[in-house]
């Protein structure tokens, strides 16, 4: 294949994967916790002196805009704390995401899934009132006649990690990167990790940034095309040039 051609098709590939990202972010402006994402180009020499592209994916972890809910379920994990639950699988996932939810069997959950607490699943009675403390402490609190009292349901499993330590998959959960010095590491709860209730983090997209590089990338893919569509158009012509003077 001509240079031009893969050049040009290889930049398309890039730019096409580029977008999906940018329609990703997109699609959870509203996503409560969303961490933007996206792609870096690297160009590097190889060992025969020639330019090679490659493809890094980065998170802004940047926190998104705090917004007062006054609702005794929602909550903030502050710097690099993290939630833990459960995804489809069973397996450790991690969130910013602190709208917590009451499912039919009382089970805490985010967007569904199951929030892990420090011993286990983290179950709330029937028509209670709770309030989260600081440090992820879960407390029944009951008014009877004036004399209020508390009590502890559980407590939420918090964690801390460096920004490099995590990976992105397709159901918009955070996970540990596998190496060989964590495969077999159990990630325990973090003392020092504090929430705040009562409100929430938003989503860190730049919708603005993100919509013009967009059309950026959109006039980009175009004009590879443009590219390979004429290169095609020279070989044609030149393949009638060659039988005329034949």
């Amino acid at each position: 294949m001509d240079n031009t051609i893969y050049q040009s098709m290889k930049s398309a590939i890039q730019l096409l994967e580029n977008q999906n990202i940018i329609a990703n972010n997109l699609a959870n402006i509203s996503t409560n916790g969303f961490k933007e994402t996206f792609n870096v180009f690297i160009k590097d020499k190889n060992e025969n002196n020639l330019y090679k592209t490659q493809t890094k994916k980065y998170y802004n972890f940047s926190e998104g805009l705090i917004t007062h809910t006054q609702r005794k379920l929602d909550l903030v994990v502050k710097n690099n704390g993290w939630l833990v639950i459960k995804d489809q699988n069973g397996k450790d996932a991690y969130t910013k995401n602190g709208h917590l939810q009451i499912n039919a069997q009382g089970q805490l959950t985010i967007q569904n899934y199951k929030v892990v607490g420090k011993q286990g699943d983290i179950k709330i009675p029937h028509n209670v009132n709770v309030k989260i403390l600081s440090n992820g402490t879960i407390k029944e609190i009951e008014n009877k006649q004036n004399n209020i009292s508390e009590k502890i349901i559980g407590s939420l499993k918090l964690v801390c990690f460096k920004k490099n330590d995590l990976i992105q998959k397709d159901n918009g959960l955070f996970y540990l990167k596998k190496n060989r010095f964590n495969q077999n590491l159990k990630v325990l709860h973090d003392n020092t990790i504090r929430v705040q209730s009562e409100m929430l983090e938003n989503s860190n997209v730049n919708p603005t940034k993100n919509i013009v590089d967009m059309i950026s990338n959109a006039r980009q893919f175009d004009m590879n095309m443009k590219m390979i569509s004429m290169y095609d158009q020279n070989i044609e012509r030149a393949n009638q040039l060659f039988n005329v003077n034949n």
